[in-house]
């Protein structure tokens, strides 16, 4: 029976993984998986990129995922591998004028691994979006970007360094990130899971557990960002930025949208954070979550004892405080469905003490 039950599971984890904002759609390897062909309709039928990223691991899989051109076949696996040698971006694959786009399995078993397609309309005002790999990214000072976005069918940590000594007038800097890509960062339709403005600007360090992030630097200021660096994995135990959030993996809080997907993913065992400082700091966090009762989200004050259990808050975040604390813990287990998830987020200020 219990054997059933999985198999249950996993079907409904393999179904619909795909996520829709319109003008873009990011596929996983549960699209792919049990299915011969795999069509991508309307979102090329003017003009499409598509990007790519796979597990090296993945890519004997990957290289059997065919897109069927006009002029021949092209493999997943080879446009996850284009990069231009000069920028270090990403390059994609450029279709037009196609209504329906074919995808055949040529797996065994019609198998696929873990991936990422991200499928984005050709709109002009795109022209500026910088898009990289997570895998081995560094992206030293230079200009001022319209937005970096990095893809990951792993999850991965971004960094951006503090500046270096500067004048205040030449460092302040604001800039926040969504998990999604550079086509969807408008907070009505997904939302700021960083935001912050500071001079000098602190730089960051995030964690995603998911495949794909978003960074816009705010115009006003024109200063071009420090070293951004990216690695593969991450730990869950996170210092205490002045903004940040943690979630249940690959939720990205678009509203209204599934969760990303992938087999890396463990969305079965007990769930647990650590968010920490060296001195106290006020959090205000906002907490979004499906889980019932039996399977809250629990905020405690390792230090000081606060705490927090909240469950089912629909679509309206529930508020937490903790006036000053330097090491907050966030559990939720999960109830086995494979379809409950959270999300917290926080902003926080430094505890002065006189």
């Amino acid at each position: 029976m219990a054997r059933i039950i999985f198999s249950i599971f996993i079907a409904f984890y393999m179904a619909e993984a795909v996520v829709d904002v319109g003008t873009s759609r990011i596929y996983d390897e549960f699209d792919f998986k049990g299915q011969s062909t795999v069509a991508i309709n309307d979102i090329c039928g003017d003009s499409c990129h598509i990007y790519a990223s796979m597990t090296p691991d993945s890519k004997k899989l990957a290289v059997n995922l065919l897109f069927q051109l006009p002029k021949g076949f092209v493999s997943v696996a080879e446009i996850a591998a284009k990069v231009d040698p000069g920028t270090g971006q990403k390059l994609f694959l450029e279709v037009n004028n196609t209504a329906s786009l074919s995808i055949i399995n040529a797996n065994v078993k019609e198998d696929a691994g873990p991936l990422v397609l991200y499928v984005v309309k050709n709109y002009g005002l795109y022209s500026g979006a910088e898009i990289y790999e997570a895998d081995g990214f560094h992206r030293q000072i230079s200009s001022f970007p319209a937005s970096v976005t990095v893809l990951s069918a792993r999850p991965f940590s971004l960094r951006q360094a503090p500046y270096p000594d500067r004048p205040l007038s030449e460092s302040a800097q604001g800039a926040y990130a969504t998990m999604s890509g550079y086509d969807a960062t408008d907070k009505a339709v997904c939302p700021r899971l960083f935001y912050t403005v500071n001079s000098p600007f602190p730089g960051f360090n995030l964690e995603i557990d998911g495949p794909i992030l978003t960074i816009i630097w705010d115009p006003e200021f024109q200063v071009a960002p420090g070293d951004l660096t990216a690695t593969i994995g991450i730990t869950n135990k996170r210092k205490l930025e002045r903004s940040g959030w943690v979630g249940s993996p690959g939720n990205h809080g678009c509203y209204g949208k599934l969760p990303y997907r992938s087999s890396l993913y463990d969305v079965s065992s007990p769930f647990h954070a650590e968010v920490f400082n060296d001195t106290p700091e006020s959090i205000h966090l906002e907490v979004l979550t499906n889980s019932d009762s039996n399977h809250a989200v629990v905020l405690q004050d390792v230090e000081f004892g606060g705490y927090y259990s909240i469950s089912d808050t629909g679509d309206t975040p529930v508020p937490a405080n903790f006036v000053s604390t330097k090491n907050l813990s966030i559990n939720w287990t999960p109830d086995g469905t494979v379809n409950t998830h959270f999300l917290a987020r926080w902003n926080s200020t430094a505890v002065f003490h006189v």
